[in-house]
């Protein structure tokens, strides 16, 4: 069981890659239009984390266990659910920071009590691009595209992921 954060394109691509591997997905957004778009693209459990701001919790109650595996991109700012939500001996793939500072106290100390691992994740080698390219192709994968803009469009790029309303990855074209 993976749980995917946000709408973002990498947590986009993190839940069709978990599906791809035959994996159960659980989503999370604070919007519940996006979260209608996360189940058409296959997420079996949605969250929202605005209304349900305690999802951690609620992703153990739901799993019975906690997940195997978090794609953590919040950061230190949903960290704290993310630990809520991993099962004992499970991962978290921490590989951003969108979520800014902790709000909470730190739930480091049951982190070491579940023996989870907190993973950092950057870019890999070039044969983990290149078996990631092989199961795109072979799985027909196709990444989420929100909006491409113009590269003279680059401020309102910007802009337009600083909102928050983009669905997936936000392209600039170039040429």
């Amino acid at each position: 069981t993976v749980l995917t954060q946000g709408t973002g394109g990498v947590s986009l691509f993190a839940l069709q890659f978990a599906k791809m591997c035959g994996a159960r997905v659980i989503a999370t957004s604070s919007s519940d239009a996006k979260i209608a778009r996360l189940k058409q693209l296959g997420a079996d459990v949605t969250l929202n984390y605005k209304t349900t701001p305690d999802w951690g919790k609620k992703v153990r109650e739901l799993t019975g266990r906690g997940v195997d595996l978090v794609v953590e991109v919040g950061g230190v700012g949903t960290l704290n659910e993310s630990i809520r939500a991993t099962r004992i001996g499970g991962t978290i793939a921490f590989i951003g920071v969108l979520a800014g500072p902790a709000s909470s106290d730190s739930r480091l100390p049951l982190m070491v009590m579940q023996q989870q691992r907190l993973q950092g994740v950057t870019v890999g080698s070039i044969e983990d691009l290149q078996a990631l390219c092989d199961g795109i192709s072979m799985h027909g994968v196709k990444p989420v595209i929100d909006k491409v803009f113009a590269f003279d469009e680059v401020k309102d790029a910007f802009a337009h992921m600083a909102s928050g309303a983009h669905f997936g990855k936000i392209a600039i074209a170039i040429g």
